[in-house]
Order: C-alpha cells, then structure tokens, then sequence
C-alpha cells in the first residue's frame, strides 16, 4: 500500500493564504504610499476576500498522513501553521470500533496502553475521495467486524 495522504490539498490552500497576504499588503502599499490620494474604498479590496475564507477558517486544514505499519496502519496528523503532530497506531489488537461523527470526521474507538477504550476523531475533510476510500478500506481490513456506535 501506498502512504495516503493530502499533503498536496492543504499546501495548495498555504500557499493561496500567502499570496492573500502579499495582496492585502501590497494594496496598502498602494493605498498609503504610492497612491495616497486614492479614496479608502480601495481597501475594501484586500478585505473582501476573507469572506470566501471564511468556511475555511472554520474548517481549518490538518495534514493526514496515513502509511501502513507493522500490523496495522499508522495515522499522524498536523494542523497547518502547527508544529505540534499527533500520531495513531491501529492494529487489530486495539482497534475496537467507529463512533458517530460529522461528514468532516472519522471517528475510531482504539484500545490505549491501559486496554481502556478511547476515542479518536480523525479529520478527513481535506482528504480526496479516493484517498478517503482507500483509508477507510485499509481500515476495514484491519478490523472488518468493527460495529458503527
């Protein structure tokens, strides 16, 4: 199996959030330095594309990677901007069962060190279809079994 992850998607979205940023400050170069007399109306130009960010401020990207591990697969995720990771082994000795999520969401019962069930929540809302489904077909071949709670 091949890794999965959306690495592609959530740097596209980066990268159009720095080109955002050398728009708005090279509007208010424009604005109060090379072109003082202009009106202030030209300022509605750099801020008027937040409101098309604003659903994904709201859903906020997460890098996903997901490579197969001894016996299982390994899940690690990382918000943009973060350097904080977190990281999932399932196999099929702790991988109990599916919760009832949002569409944004994968949510998985998993055993901990202690064999006490917790819940995980992976956001998959960044991920391509094809990758979702194929995460999600890894997944029931580690636990095909697994009840949806």
């Amino acid at each position: 199996m091949k890794d999965i992850s959306n690495k592609g998607k959530v740097n596209r979205f980066k990268f159009l959030l720095y080109f955002y940023g050398l728009f708005v400050v090279f509007i208010f170069v424009y604005r109060f330095i090379i072109s003082p007399e202009l009106p202030n109306l030209i300022l509605i130009a750099a801020f008027a594309p937040l409101f098309g960010f604003m659903s994904s401020f709201i859903n906020w990207p997460v890098y996903i990677l997901a490579a197969e591990a001894e016996e299982g697969l390994l899940i690690k995720s990382q918000k943009l901007f973060s350097k904080k990771q977190t990281s999932l082994l399932v196999t099929k000795y702790n991988f109990d069962s599916y919760f009832e999520t949002d569409h944004l969401h994968i949510g998985l019962n998993v055993l901990d060190e202690n064999d006490k069930l917790k819940k995980h929540k992976i956001k998959v809302s960044w991920m391509r279809l094809k990758d979702l489904r194929a995460l999600e077909e890894k997944l029931r071949e580690i636990n095909p079994y697994a009840p949806v709670k």
